[in-house]
């Protein structure tokens, strides 16, 4: 009859006592790994979002978002009756939360929006994504873009790129042209150096935090009327 044989004991050697350090370098950084991943999927890019009270702003799109829900109305027969009202509810929902979020959204040199403008930015706020629930309720977000709250919003091809050493996120800042004062149509922001096909024109701020730019043709009226893209090498908070 052949016997088992026993198990050989645990080693004193100094390799075991290693092998946890190991698994926790292995983790370490695999953990480094995942949050770079992460944060590339993102996109993150020096703190070009910001999210407060339900609402993003993204300054590198130039958007704000913002997601409301509404339960189902359980007097309505259907499921299918019921959603109609539910996505108006949600869609109320973050009307209300984009409409706070714009009154408070910071066009530069401490200047705000008008409530006219902001009801006409709200007025053209697009549902992006609606989710209907199971019970007949819905959850909505909307999303309103950068310069909704001129007459004529700006096309989304940008009109100039700048390039700013430095300056605080503004999403209609305040140009100096010479003797010129003019306010840009919209903004959005990139963090880093142009591209050398960009076109892109200098700029600075001046003491009255206005953006000096050099006078050159018709970029005055571009940037009133359009979307500037900013390049900044560093973002004053």
């Amino acid at each position: 009859m052949t016997s088992l044989r026993s198990l050989p004991p645990p080693s004193s050697g100094s390799r075991s006592p290693a092998r946890p350090l190991v698994c926790a370098a292995v983790l370490a950084i695999l953990s480094v790994v995942a949050a770079g991943r992460v944060a590339s999927a993102r996109g993150d890019d020096g703190g070009l979002e910001d999210t407060q009270a339900g609402v993003t702003v993204d300054w590198r799109a130039g958007t704000l978002s913002a997601t409301g829900g509404a339960a189902a109305d359980l007097r309505m027969p259907s499921v299918d009756t019921a959603r109609p009202g539910a996505v108006r509810r949600a869609t109320a929902a973050a009307s209300a939360k984009l409409r706070a979020a714009l009154t408070a959204l910071p066009l530069g040199g401490g200047h705000k929006l008008s409530a006219d403008d902001v009801s006409r930015a709200v007025g053209r706020l697009r549902p992006v994504d609606v989710q209907y629930q199971s019970n007949g309720g819905a959850i909505v977000r909307a999303q309103v873009r950068f310069g909704d709250w001129l007459d004529s919003p700006p096309a989304t091809a940008p009109a100039a790129t700048l390039v700013v050493p430095a300056m605080r996120l503004a999403a209609s800042p305040a140009v100096r042209m010479g003797g010129r004062e003019l306010r840009v149509g919209a903004a959005v922001y990139r963090v880093g150096t142009a591209p050398a096909d960009a076109g892109a024109v200098p700029a600075k701020l001046d003491a009255a935090g206005r953006l000096a730019v050099p006078s050159d043709g018709g970029l005055g009226d571009k940037l009133a009327r359009g979307l500037a893209v900013i390049y900044v090498q560093k973002l004053l908070r």
